[in-house]
């Protein structure tokens, strides 16, 4: 092993504090929903209802702990979205 470098597997990253995981998230969000962060501000004007809806949506799911009531909620929105 070279001189300096520690020995074994590289440590793993440091978990993201809580503001950086929701910028982080909420990047992401945008991304999927084709809008920009800013959608979600609440100083930004003009932004679409569909925009708050799907945050909103998104707010209530990540809050849905048991794993097959979050399938019987993503059934019922393809059923509604097909609808």
């Amino acid at each position: 092993m070279a001189p300096g470098y520690p020995e074994g597997p590289a440590p793993s990253p440091a978990p993201l504090p809580d503001a950086a995981r929701i910028r982080d998230n909420l990047a992401r969000l945008a991304d999927v929903l084709g809008v920009p962060v800013s959608a979600f501000s609440p100083e930004q004007q003009g932004r679409g209802e569909a925009v708050l809806q799907a945050a909103n949506l998104v707010t209530v799911f990540s809050a849905i702990e048991n794993p097959a009531a979050r399938r019987t909620c993503l059934a019922f929105v393809r059923a509604m979205a097909s609808s």
